[in-house]
């Protein structure tokens, strides 16, 4: 475990059309002792964006650092050190990797390097600065079942029950099954297509010395693997249920305001696909059977063409909400994957009914037609017309603020980036509160990602490896530069968890191999 100190500047800057804005730019300098940050900064009231603390998890989580594979030579992967991969290099601070609870945070990440690939479980004290991990038996299972292939799209997903202090874990999957009727999965995953773990009641709250793999809740029914066993094939704790766990992907958890968990996956493949949804009853500790929001295989519903969703289901200000991009499986359009921008919530307290658009209207639930909660076109604001010109993968993200002000960024591109008359278009559609249309704007200079933190927006990313932290009022495309990191630790990419004000920024080292460094940064986002 490291940490660092920080020095502060103030700087001030003068946007065009903005107001003197104060800038707090921090240098993480390296330092081995447990010193905190020199600002105390539990009562931040001049609004400044400051990092409060960062702390090292591990020297050994696992990357993908080889070469890229498709379809046409993932059956040859490297047997050397290098581990090759499909679709992306990350797989360990990646996905719904950080979760804060009490005092604690707690952070999953896969063990490195390539021949190690264990599922494990850390835990974060801010009071003392002790990190404690947990190593589970479970190895990831790579593409399709072979461990040469990394997989970047199984992440962990991780919830901590403020109810009843346990910890829940699902990971390692990409719409697996026992097998299918093409026999891609090759018997790999008979009875072991779902991976769920979970602790005892009050298993976030034990000593360090007690928090230990002791905590977790063994699979003891007929499809256990033995007894090393910590994966359950489903939530309900019935193998009759197990129909109900198949072909899902992306696992997220969320928290109500009732302290009520909720967990989504997508269900399906890339387009065909359906979200679908549970929820935990701490007091019983059982989860729900999933729920979908919208049909699978809409053709069957009536629809002329089946569709799947790239996007997040996520619970903000009291409601739970959808916003995605669709992927059709229309090939021949303008569009390369992606088109469209669709949003929904329900007025229901779990999401049981009561689904509407953003103008409030009620929709079809589940969803067949997805027109009837489309925002807008962002192939509108690319002029190419030819088969699958248009690219709008990456750069989608959206978020509601406390006010009830909706935001949600995407970015259009031409596919070819070598045509002479490439485009590449930000674009940021936000609806304020009240106001009865999206606002669509160009004039934004783009990001992964957007949060929110009471009744500001807040675009939160890398560059050139370090942290930066862009904020504009609720409602508004006011954007202005809060904080950026100069100097210390580099990082490759990372996933971000806000709470109270805080931003949990969970990061991986830039380096070389399959085993890098992992970090954690609270940066204290100055919400009075």
């Amino acid at each position: 475990m490291q940490k660092f100190k920080q020095s502060k500047l103030k700087v001030a800057c003068l946007s065009s059309l903005k107001s003197l804005v104060a800038i707090t730019v921090l240098t993480a300098c390296s330092a081995t002792n447990n010193t905190p940050p020199t600002a105390t900064l539990e009562n931040n009231q001049a609004g400044l964006v400051v990092l409060e603390s960062q702390t090292k998890i591990t020297d050994g989580a696992l990357h993908f650092d080889g070469k890229k594979l498709n379809h046409k030579t993932f059956e040859n992967p490297s047997k050397g050190p290098e581990y090759d991969y499909f679709f992306g290099k990350n797989i360990s601070a990646h996905g719904d990797a950080v979760k804060p609870y009490k005092h604690y945070v707690f952070m999953t990440w896969y063990k490195g390097g390539k021949d190690n690939r264990n599922v494990m479980l850390s835990r974060l004290n801010t009071k003392t600065g002790k990190v404690k991990t947990i190593e589970f038996p479970h190895q990831h299972t790579g593409f399709r079942g072979d461990p040469l292939v990394g997989e970047s799209h199984n992440t962990i997903g991780l919830a901590v029950s403020p109810l009843n202090g346990t910890i829940h874990m699902v990971y390692d999957m990409h719409a697996y099954r026992d097998d299918d009727e093409n026999g891609r999965f090759k018997g790999r995953f008979v009875n072991d297509f779902f991976r769920y773990s979970y602790s005892v009641p009050g298993a976030a709250d034990v000593s360090d010395e007690e928090f230990t793999l002791a905590q977790f809740v063994k699979d003891t029914s007929e499809v256990s693997e033995g007894p090393d066993d910590y994966k359950h094939l489903t939530m309900t704790g019935d193998l009759a249920d197990k129909d109900n766990f198949v072909a899902l992907t992306y696992p997220k958890f969320y928290t109500t305001t009732d302290g009520t968990l909720i967990h989504y996956m997508r269900w399906g493949g890339n387009n065909n696909g359906a979200y679908y949804f549970n929820k935990y009853d701490a007091e019983k500790q059982k989860w729900t059977r999933f729920t979908p929001f919208n049909h699978k295989d809409q053709k069957t519903h009536g629809h002329p063409y089946n569709w799947g969703l790239y996007g997040y289901m996520k619970y903000l200000n009291g409601k739970l909400r959808v916003s995605f991009q669709q992927r059709s499986a229309d090939n021949n359009d303008r569009y390369k994957y992606q088109n469209g921008v669709y949003y929904a919530y329900s007025d229901h307290p779990d999401g049981m009914g009561e689904w509407k658009n953003h103008k409030g209207e009620p929709m079809t639930w589940p969803l067949v037609n997805s027109d009837e909660i489309k925002v807008f076109e962002p192939g509108d604001y690319m002029t190419h017309q030819e088969p699958n010109s248009v690219y709008i993968v990456g750069g989608f993200d959206w978020t509601v603020t406390e006010n009830e002000d909706i935001h949600i960024i995407s970015k259009a591109r031409s596919t070819d980036r070598k045509r002479p008359d490439y485009e590449e278009v930000a674009i940021h559609a936000y609806k304020p509160a009240g106001a009865s249309e999206f606002k669509i704007s160009t004039d934004f200079t783009g990001g992964d990602s957007i949060y929110t933190a009471g009744d500001d927006i807040f675009i939160i990313g890398l560059k050139n490896g370090y942290p930066y932290v862009e904020k504009a009022k609720g409602g508004t495309n006011d954007f202005v530069p809060m904080y950026q990191q100069k100097g210390g630790t580099q990082f490759d990419h990372g996933t971000i968890h806000i709470k109270n004000g805080k931003a949990y920024y969970y990061l991986m080292e830039r380096g070389e191999g399959s085993s890098l460094p992992l970090y954690l940064q609270i940066i204290d986002l100055g919400i009075n």
